[in-house]
């Protein structure tokens, strides 16, 4: 009887305890129309959104990228696992360039890693190898030659590799001008808009520099460029620079630099030249000197593009993920109650040229962007690959544009984008930005930069300064190759 008794307690207990129990773990899941498989907020353990998936069965895509908030994905993601019901697509977002390709790299090295991840055009050559080229077969048939059709030509040098595709692009980011628009309209007389033409350029920033005795030695300085170590894309404007003057990289069996050296053309030394007219701004010798060393002094860490914000230069140049940058500095600045530019006042120009393109039918700029690209190491190829078509087909890249704002890297939208009032002029570029082969990009930053510095600090010549970077480079080149173990004299880790 007692014992009856005691198993009744025992009953009523587990009936008053057991649902609270229950109801704890049900609020430590997500609503079902918010779990949402690869957000944030998605747990397998949790009722799943999309009815009737077993989540023990979901084929998971790991997706790494770098720059872009989540939110750019959210919407994409959501739409291609609507249209492919056992996937589900996990993204990963990294902050720091060197660490993501670091941790990409040692991953892949390890057999591991993601299945789906961006990688920097400048490191195609250094790591295909890591990547698995499109497969026969997938759902949207996608050859080199469609390819070509579809996307610029910047894109195709770079992601096609023996008439196989190794990545497709989702924008064409491309180096411009950022100027502030009320310095032009206060200060110059003949126009409101930087110079077409690189001698333009020159003209206008002797109007516009005002030295004084402040420590940063300028009250205004009108372009930001001649040096390496305070300016965000000294590197890339060199390497545009040597896009424009015709420069020969490499000699024709790709076994040496020769960008140093003498070449055919109506420049001479068209590497030295370029070097020549970069450095020019940040050296008091030339009519143009514009930038030194001290004019960051005030918050080094925010380089030119701190400067610009504080309205200290008129121009500065960087890719279309500058203006976020600059809006967030100008918000900074305003909360501590310092100096700051408007942003509406923010203008973005195409970059400049050396010959007026309505006469040479010639336009040059940089691309440097993030093309998806599949591991070797996946087990969901066509999965992968089916993820990457859709995320750069031109219905998922208007979503991908309005969140970034990055130009597109598909010739069926440009016309669009090139109407933007903010952004236009990268979409404008996009046709005839190029790139360089890079076999080492970290690796050449340093020697590039190194180059640019030995310069303006009268350490060399600019031709001696690109001989000794051609010796460097040759040698990396070697490294990358295999055929030689040399100290290079560059501390980028080779990989």
């Amino acid at each position: 009887m007692q014992k009856q008794k005691s198993v009744k307690i025992l009953l009523v207990v587990l009936a008053l305890v057991l649902p609270l129990f229950l109801g704890g773990c049900t609020k430590k899941c997500p609503k079902p129309e918010a779990n949402i498989p690869g957000t944030s907020t998605f747990r397998s353990d949790c009722p799943y959104s999309d009815a009737g998936i077993d989540t023990s069965k979901l084929k998971e895509l790991n997706f790494y990228f770098v720059y872009d908030d989540t939110d750019a994905f959210k919407e994409q993601i959501q739409a291609f696992q609507s249209k492919n019901p056992g996937i589900v697509v996990r993204p990963k977002k990294f902050a720091d360039l060197k660490d993501y390709e670091d941790t990409v790299v040692n991953e892949i090295a390890q057999g591991e890693g993601p299945d789906v991840f961006m990688i920097q055009n400048s490191w195609m050559t250094k790591h295909w190898k890591k990547l698995l080229p499109m497969p026969l077969g997938l759902p949207v048939a996608m050859t080199p030659e469609l390819f070509r059709q579809t996307f610029f030509q910047a894109a195709a040098d770079d992601l096609i590799l023996d008439e196989k595709i190794y990545g497709m692009p989702m924008s064409l980011d491309n180096l411009a001008v950022f100027f502030n628009k009320q310095v032009f309209k206060d200060q110059l007389a003949t126009t409101d808009n930087p110079g077409i033409l690189w001698e333009d350029i020159k003209n206008e920033v002797f109007e516009l520099t005002k030295r004084d005795n402040s420590p940063e030695r300028f009250a205004l300085a009108g372009l930001a460029m001649g040096r390496a170590d305070n300016i965000s894309s000294a590197v890339d404007a060199l390497y545009a620079l040597m896009v424009q003057f015709g420069v020969k990289f490499y000699d024709d069996k790709g076994e040496r630099a020769v960008f140093a050296e003498t070449q055919p053309g109506s420049v001479q030394k068209p590497g030295v030249a370029a070097l020549e007219l970069l450095t020019s701004f940040a050296l008091p010798s030339y009519k143009n000197f514009s930038w030194n060393e001290t004019i960051t002094g005030r918050v080094p860490e925010d380089k030119d593009v701190g400067a610009f914000v504080r309205g200290k230069v008129a121009m500065i140049l960087g890719y279309p993920y500058l203006y976020s940058r600059i809006d967030q500095l100008i918000q900074n600045q305003q909360k501590l109650g310092q100096e700051h530019i408007d942003l509406k006042n923010v203008g973005i120009a195409p970059f400049p040229q050396l010959v007026d393109p309505t006469q040479s039918a010639r336009r040059d700029t940089l691309a440097s962007y993030f093309p998806l690209v599949v591991s070797r190491n996946t087990h969901l190829p066509k999965e992968a690959w089916s993820f990457v078509q859709f995320m750069t087909g031109a219905e998922t890249l208007q979503t991908y544009y309005k969140k970034t704002h990055r130009p597109t890297s598909r010739k069926d939208m440009v016309t669009e984008q090139q109407t933007d009032p903010v952004f236009g002029a990268f979409a404008f570029q996009a046709p005839f930005a190029k790139t360089l082969k890079i076999y080492d990009a970290q690796a050449y930053a340093q020697i590039f930069g190194d180059a640019i510095q030995a310069v303006v600090r009268n350490l060399s010549s600019p031709e001696q300064a690109l001989q000794d970077a051609q010796q460097k480079v040759t040698c990396v080149m070697h490294k990358q190759k295999g055929v030689g173990n040399e100290d290079c004299g560059v501390s980028s880790p080779s990989h």
